[in-house]
């Protein structure tokens, strides 16, 4: 049997936000979405940054004169992954950085899904009720 690795797991219909999108915009698609963080990707779909809930709540303590546009409060500094990556490793990253979500990236750098500390618990929920784990994401 073959290692899971992230393309197996991920999710591939992936809202994604702009740099210059407003920062209330952003934290309504969380709120909507039940989601907590959000890739922000450049005009080829590159990732350039994340969006977290965490973000969103630090921000929320300064309130602007202006509207804030998402490029101020992202995480510029991350480190994506590649879908043929073994899910064991992605896990040992999630644990060791306690980063939450895992963009995934082709070659060139252009968002393909995303996993999230939430499929991992599914994926470990599947294994000990002796589902069958290589089926594909409910959310792909």
């Amino acid at each position: 049997m073959r290692s899971l690795v992230l393309g197996d797991m991920m999710t591939t219909n992936v809202k994604t936000l702009r740099e210059d999108d407003a920062l209330s915009s952003a934290d309504w698609d969380m709120v909507v979405s039940e989601v907590r963080h959000l890739p922000v990707v450049d005009a080829a779909g590159r990732v350039v940054g994340i969006l977290s809930d965490r973000d969103v709540l630090r921000a929320s303590g300064h309130p602007p004169a202006e509207p804030l546009a998402v490029a101020r409060v992202m995480t510029r500094d991350v480190q994506t992954f590649p879908p043929d990556l073994p899910a064991v490793e992605a896990a040992v990253h999630l644990l060791r950085a306690k980063h939450g979500a895992l963009p995934v990236v082709n070659e060139a750098g252009v968002l393909l899904g995303i996993v999230t500390t939430t499929d991992f618990v599914e994926l470990a929920r599947r294994a000990l009720a002796g589902l069958d784990i290589h089926q594909p994401h409910a959310r792909a």
